[in-house]
């Protein structure tokens, strides 16, 4: 039982700390897309992730995330009385 509660007090830490690193890197990680293929998103439908498992070069455990997702170019979207935007 004592192992289950450091189970679960670990997972929200490390969640929070994945958050952490996208939230404060978000708008450079933004802007990097946006230099080299223009300006849209990239998909989370279309989407995959790796983590592996690397040694640094001081020779200590690292962890590398990868997101896998599709671009999705960015293209207004109209209806007959103009611009959707237009309608809200």
């Amino acid at each position: 039982m004592e192992n289950r509660k450091f189970r679960l007090s670990y997972v929200p830490l490390l969640i929070s700390r994945l958050n952490e690193a996208v939230m404060h890197f978000r708008e450079s990680i933004k802007n990097i897309i946006n230099e080299d293929f223009g300006d849209g998103i990239m998909s989370t439908i279309d989407f995959y992730y790796s983590v592996d498992k690397v040694k640094g070069l001081d020779g200590k455990d690292r962890v590398v995330v990868t997101f896998d997702g599709k671009y999705l170019p960015h293209s207004e979207q109209y209806t007959l009385s103009g611009p959707i935007w237009w309608l809200r």
